[in-house]
């Protein structure tokens, strides 16, 4: 057995024995539970990362309504008439950020909140609904947009997190677990050579005692 492969400077007793069984035992049930933490993250992981692929397919699609919005306000109104609306917009749409928690681990959760206006920031009556229609495609898509930087948030955190558990299982997978039994195989081992040589003292020191005792009998 190598000695670089358990723990060093123990003394072989009973006590570290059963010690070092416990050890042995805490660490495996230790990684039992990661092992299945890692598989119900990894499970996550690919559900979450099918919802990034949605949420971005529903954003592209979004996005390209928008534009054909906008191309539409513009040839209506001109490009320097939207221009000069954009530039006088006031913003009326805010990023809220919280937490939520998954298996453990705190993800993003992005939310956008809106103000009213008590009236409109353009005159609608020189102005057409294709206006309206292009704000509203573009505000649908800053939502889409926020719910695919979630997504793609909590698809890293996972990612990160399953990296992190699956270094864990492995130290006690390769390393941690085995040091531990092989310390305890080596405390057991000692302890066995310390009781043959114990049973060899005694036996030798019964095997004198009855040989002494034949002599004074044989002298008497």
């Amino acid at each position: 057995m190598s000695t670089d492969n358990r723990v060093r400077n123990v003394p072989p007793t009973r006590m570290q024995l059963l010690l070092f069984k416990n050890k042995v035992k805490l660490a495996t049930h230790g990684h039992d539970l990661l092992k299945e933490k890692m598989d119900a993250l990894i499970i996550e992981f690919y559900n979450v990362l099918e919802e990034v692929k949605d949420a971005q397919s529903e954003a592209d699609e979004v996005l390209t309504k928008a534009h054909e919005q906008l191309g539409v306000a513009s040839f209506k109104l001109g490009t320097y008439k939207l221009k000069e609306i954009g530039f006088s917009a006031p913003e009326t749409m805010y990023l809220h950020a919280s937490t939520r928690n998954i298996m453990g681990v705190k993800t993003p959760k992005l939310s956008v909140k809106k103000s009213e206006l008590p009236y409109p920031f353009y005159n609608a009556e020189s102005t057409s609904s294709a206006l309206d229609d292009t704000i509203t495609a573009f505000r649908s898509y800053i939502y889409s947009v926020v719910v695919l930087a979630e997504k793609i948030a909590t698809l890293q955190k996972l990612a990160y997190e399953i990296n992190n558990t699956k270094r864990r299982v492995n130290a006690l997978n390769h390393i941690i677990i085995p040091r531990l039994k092989n310390t305890a195989r080596f405390i057991d081992i000692a302890l066995e050579e310390e009781e043959r040589e114990q049973f060899s003292r005694m036996k030798f020191v019964k095997n004198r005692l009855q040989g002494e005792a034949e002599v004074i009998e044989v002298e008497l």
